[in-house]
């Protein structure tokens, strides 16, 4: 695929090109295990080592710069890691001991528990701060903060943020603006283009698509930033394994027709539930009565299928859970199947007695690619029979 050329998403995921291409003349590209290269001169070599290099997973990561919006993606690859948490740890190695880094509240509990229980025993001061609150994120920033970090839509609570003005806030000062983007991928909102410096995604969750591939990738457009990354990967590495790229990059030919989908069903079942004697509250950004509604109309394509909500005090939620028949009770997100989870039980518990810490009623679904009505007659059943 030729850089001249502003292609459309959907094609750059199918035709961005290959470094090095092989005489069979392969539609789809092969997997490439070897972790070994010949030289063809002491030191001249296309590709060395597995750790430093691999056709398979360079193909993913420069189609991964490309649809991030990286221009010059051929050179300023992405960087596909080992899990989504080993992305998060390549971009604290940035951090030096004696910086700060400065966290939304509301945020995925596997990042809580890195930087508040591993990242503050280096050294580093670590802030959880309401992005809302814009009065205290300013004052938590100063000359030692390295990064500030966010998600939107965050983990659980589905917020909203503007990133164009959270970008102007944070670039006042030295430090780089971190966004989480496995709730929308670059099909929904292309980050850096609003001004993020760095942005990550679990390729567990909607790149991969089908909940049997364990990674993540790390992007940026700042080249200092790639440089050092660069080096970080090919010296820790937690590299993202050939076959692991190879179904992440067949992942992204489909993944925007599978975001429609996923979007489209979520809007269904946020619509459904906000008219529910149920539930309290509905977080979807695709609803107009969310308050964020125009902010994520203007920088998300799609509305994703994520969203959460708070029950009403007369459901039980272990009888909810339990007469649920497609909702599958797990962890994960971004598959092909919908899930249901308890983040304050199974993913925040570690945000517990913290800033972080998540309401008893609240419930994550990740929307699959189910039939609406059969999803929505699972939902209501399964309510209805949770009634106290």
């Amino acid at each position: 695929m030729g850089t001249s050329k502003k292609y459309g998403m959907n094609t750059k995921a199918i035709h961005t090109k290959k470094r090095v291409e092989l005489p069979t003349g392969d539609v789809m590209p092969p997997i490439h295990l070897s972790t070994t290269f010949e030289n063809t001169q002491p030191g001249e070599y296309e590709y060395f080592y597995g750790r430093s290099g691999n056709p398979t997973r360079e193909l993913f990561e420069r189609t991964m710069a490309s649809l991030e919006g990286v221009e010059d993606f051929e050179s300023m690859h992405s960087f596909g890691m080992a899990s989504g948490m080993a992305a998060v740890t390549l971009i604290g190695e940035l951090v030096e001991p004696g910086e700060n880094v400065v966290i939304t509240r509301d945020v995925y509990g596997g990042t809580t528990r890195f930087f508040s229980q591993v990242m503050t025993k280096r050294g580093i001061e670590v802030n959880f701060c309401d992005l809302y609150d814009e009065e205290k994120l300013t004052s938590l920033i100063n000359e030692k903060t390295k990064l500030v970090w966010f998600e939107s839509p965050s983990n659980p609570r589905i917020n909203i943020f503007d990133i164009s003005k959270y970008a102007e806030i944070v670039h006042k000062s030295n430090a780089y603006l971190v966004a989480d983007g496995t709730f929308t991928s670059p099909f929904i909102t292309r980050h850096l283009e609003h001004g993020v410096d760095i942005v990550f995604h679990s390729t567990t969750k909607y790149i991969g698509g089908h909940s049997d591939t364990l990674g993540g990738v790390v992007t940026t457009n700042n080249e200092k930033v790639w440089e050092i990354l660069f080096e970080y990967q090919k010296t820790s590495g937690a590299i993202m394994s050939p076959f692991d790229a190879y179904l992440c990059q067949r992942g992204l030919y489909t993944l925007g027709p599978r975001l429609a989908m996923h979007s489209a069903n979520a809007h269904k079942l946020a619509e459904y539930l906000e008219n529910s004697e149920h539930i309290k509250e509905v977080f979807y950004p695709g609803l107009q009565s969310n308050p964020h509604y125009l902010i994520a109309e203007k920088q998300m394509d799609m509305f994703g299928g994520m969203l959460s909500f708070n029950v009403e005090d007369n459901i039980n939620l272990k009888l909810f859970w339990e007469n649920l028949e497609l909702f599958k009770l797990a962890v994960s997100l971004g598959g092909v199947e919908s899930l249901i989870e308890l983040p304050r039980l199974m993913t925040h518990d570690s945000a517990e007695g913290t800033e972080a810490s998540i309401d008893d009623d609240l419930v994550r679904i990740s929307v699959g690619l189910e039939n609406t009505e059969d999803l929505i007659s699972d939902l209501e059943s399964a309510l209805n029979a949770a009634k106290k």
